[in-house]
This record gives C-alpha cells, structure tokens and sequence, in this order.
C-alpha cells in the first residue's frame, strides 16, 4: 500500500512527484523501497481515502540527490512541523528545536511506471479498510504490504478492480530501456535481482552526469527545459560499461525526451543534429520538436556514437 500525494510528504523530506494515473516516484532513502518488482500491484492512497490501483509495468533507476531536514540535537531525517507549540519541530526522538539542519544527500531514484495499466477508484473506500489488510502495518511507512485476502467492506472492490485491470498499453513504454538496460535480456531470475544490478550499474554515473549539466549548462537539448530535477544524462551509445560514461557519448534530456530516445522512438541525425520523430508520436504532443536541432555544438558529440545510433533509429522504423 502506497500513500501518494502532499499528504506523503513528512518535515524531514521534499516529498516526491508522482502523476497519479502513471507513475509513482520514490528513492533508496523510502523503506521497503527494493521490494517492488515488475508486475506488483499497487493500492495507491492519501491519508482518507484509495486513490486507485496500478501494476506495474517497469521500473527505472538513476542516480540523483535529495534534500533532508534533520533534527539539530541528533541528526535524524524523521521530523514533524507542529502547527501550534513551540518550539515548531520534533523529531522521532522527542528532540525539540526551531530550525532543522538541512543537507543534500545522494541517493538512487526510481520511477514505478504503469502504461496504462491503471485504474480510479469511484466512490469512497476508507484507507483504514487498507490498513487493516496490513499485515505488518506501521503508519511511518509509504510503503506497505497488503494481504488481499483480508480486504472488507468497500476495499474488496478492490480485488474485481484488480481483476479487470487492463494490459500495460504496448507503445511508448512497455519496452522502455534506459541506458544502462539495453544489454539485459529477460531469463526468468527475480527482477529485484535485475534491478539491483541495474543499481550498481548506475552508482557511477553521478560524475557523468555532472559532466552533462556542466557542458549543456543545465538545459535539455531537446526542449530547452532547465529544471534540474527533470533533466537526466543519457547516452548515445548504450551504457554497456563504465568507458561508456565518456561526455562526447552523452547528451542532457528531460525525463520523457530521454525514454523516447531510449526507446529509439526520437533520432537524431549525426550531420545536422536535427529531431526525427517516429510516426507512432505524432499527435502524442511532440510534434512541435520534429525538424529542430538540438540547442549544442557537433563538436563535442561523438559522431561515431550518433551515426550508430541513427542506424538503429531509422531501422527501427521499418518495424
């Protein structure tokens, strides 16, 4: 069971952004955070009510960073803001103070991803109706398990919900590899195992990446967003290793522009660095990057990489 929304978000911690219908986001710092696998179904809540409920249909990794507020006595991240005593913060330990310490911290962010495999909740079905399915239920926790079988009242809607969940959507993410997961090939094994390879694979990657937003200053050089918390680096070459983390092989893409690249679903011509699309975007609502080029110099682009990568583009077309 997962809270989502404003109400997830504790003093200690900026929350997370999550797009209810499909995707749910957390870190390495969340607990219980490497016990979702691909296929899990989720009941996704607020503090009141179901929300609705999802499988998953992928998840993806990447390094980032986040921003704590500790306690100013002992150090710990688990604090509440009270409204109406002072001193305003306490934290866990019964520490009382008046302003947390606050640091930036590396941690390791996924991406839970639905593709259409998702559905609202009409009506009211109580939270409590959840939490009472929880085996183990603790109410520090966003993430929990849930025992369907001890589902009442209205949360047993949830099971012929569940029943009726439609097939992930195959198009624009069911297949969805980053970089680092171009090289896997399904063989059975756990897909936690999967995802912590995946993990260690991406632990190296931080400096890549800071190389990125460096030479791109901060800007995708597709959309020209510069918001750093959605810009991710991406390679032009599939990461099959750390010689992959070279800056000429890498370019800084918002989130969604990364996965289309990744999904070979957006090319990008070697000579003149201009935008294709596949057919299957038009209409989606990226229409309006088709024949631009990208907001960066050829020099420091790796031609061999680009070339390579067209080639997988353009065959990809004829699928």
């Amino acid at each position: 069971m997962l809270s989502l929304g404003s109400e997830r978000e504790y003093a200690g911690n900026v929350g997370y952004d999550d797009e209810l219908e499909t995707v749910y986001r957390y870190d390495s710092f969340v607990p219980n955070h490497l016990q979702l696998s691909k296929g899990d179904l989720l009941i996704l809540c607020n503090r009141v009510k179901v929300l609705g409920i999802a499988k998953i249909s992928r998840i993806l990794a990447h390094d980032g960073s986040k921003e704590l507020s500790r306690c100013s006595v002992c150090g710990i991240a688990t604090i509440k803001v009270r409204k109406n005593k002072r001193p305003q913060y306490r934290c866990r330990d019964g520490h009382e103070f008046d302003k947390p310490d606050v640091t930036s911290e590396q941690c390791i962010r996924y991406s839970a991803w639905f593709d259409g495999a998702f559905q609202a909740v009409r009506g009211t079905i109580p939270v409590q109706q959840v939490r009472d399915a929880c085996p183990r239920y603790n109410g520090q926790l966003a993430m929990q398990e849930v025992d369907l079988s001890l589902l009442e009242g209205m949360a047993k809607n949830l099971l012929r919900m569940a029943e009726a969940l439609p097939e992930a959507v195959r198009g624009l993410g069911l297949v969805a590899a980053d970089a680092a997961e171009d090289a896997y090939v399904p063989d059975g094994r756990d897909e936690r195992k999967r995802i912590a390879r995946e993990i260690r694979a991406r632990r190296g990657q931080a400096a890549f990446r800071q190389k990125l937003r460096e030479r791109f200053r901060d800007t995708c050089v597709v959309t020209r967003c510069r918001l750093p918390d959605l810009l991710e680096a991406a390679h032009i070459s599939p990461y099959l290793g750390e010689k992959d983390n070279h800056p000429s092989n890498g370019l800084l893409l918002r989130a969604d522009i990364h996965t289309l690249f990744d999904l070979d679903l957006l090319g990008i011509h070697p000579e003149t660095l201009v935008i294709h699309l596949h057919p299957r975007l038009k209409g989606m609502g990226y229409d309006s990057f088709s024949g631009v080029a990208l907001e960066c110099e050829p020099q420091g682009l790796s031609r061999e990489a680009l070339e390579a990568r067209w080639s997988q583009f353009q065959a990809g077309l004829q699928k």
